[in-house]
């Protein structure tokens, strides 16, 4: 893992110098620019402060951050999507059913997610009943305030229990229970708004900038999975229903073995 991850830092690396020789002031081509513009303005303000974190070093850093925040968060996902495919094949097989309607056997577009209603509210309960976030990204009070009638001094750490919000049966009726029709109306189509309690991106000014790419990306992703292979646990094999915890609140499926299918047709 250590190997795999200065591999990647040295992929940044390379990145970020390439950037810096092929800057040009005024254009901004993505985020490495945008932090190259933030540099070249704190050495034209003169604001030592900002310049001593944006050093290579930190530079590096911050994409490296935004490049495994999205990697790590989406494969976990993925595992736990696979997971649930695996534990329920009839909902597994309803997926499929709607991908055969809907898709057939061309190449699956970010034209057909409006047509994948239960798909998607499968991937959306799946965001819902595993921890794949954990405790999120700290967040710090900038003043004194009251939350449900406790007082919170001004500097305390706060961080989202989203474990308790997702399971909360106030909120969520058999929270334990793996039900896309949640996200559902009553014509099977996903819902135009999204419980209060449902926060798989967080939520506030530091929500999840990667939210709407990573909410297209996983379907396209699972969505091409189901049209393509049937997934199933291996005969005689029970699912394992026990949680490994990763760290920071975070859940992993427990380990399990697949067999994997080509779909006729």
């Amino acid at each position: 893992m250590l190997l795999l991850t200065e591999e990647v830092l040295n992929v940044l690396r390379k990145n970020l110098k390439e950037h810096k020789e092929t800057f040009q002031p005024g254009v901004n081509r993505d985020f490495t620019d945008s932090m190259l513009i933030a540099k070249q303005e704190a050495k034209d303000e003169g604001d030592e402060a900002a310049l001593e974190i944006l050093d290579d070093t930190h530079l590096v850093q911050t994409i490296s951050n935004i490049f495994f925040a999205g990697a790590d968060t989406t494969r976990f996902l993925i595992d736990w999507f696979v997971y649930f495919m695996t534990r329920f094949p009839e909902t597994q097989a309803k997926c499929q059913e709607e991908i055969d309607r809907v898709v057939g056997s061309k190449q699956l577009s970010m034209k057909d997610r409006g047509n994948l209603d239960y798909t998607e509210a499968c991937i959306f309960e799946t965001m819902r009943i595993s921890n794949s976030v954990g405790f999120g990204i700290p967040h710090m009070t900038v003043c004194d305030s009251q939350v449900g009638g406790y007082d919170v001094p001004k500097g305390t750490t706060v961080l989202i229990n989203y474990w308790a919000l997702h399971h909360d049966p106030k909120q969520w009726k058999d929270p334990e229970q793996f039900d896309p029709h949640r996200f559902l109306d009553e014509n099977g189509k996903m819902k135009p708004t999204k419980p209060d309690s449902w926060l798989p991106f967080s939520v506030g000014r530091r929500v999840c900038l990667g939210e709407s790419l990573a909410k297209s990306d996983i379907l396209l992703i699972c969505a091409n999975l189901l049209q393509r292979f049937e997934i199933s646990l291996p005969e005689g094999v029970k699912p394992n229903l026990e949680c490994h915890m990763k760290g920071f609140g975070m859940e992993m499926p427990p380990d399990y073995n697949i067999v994997v299918k080509e779909r006729s047709g």
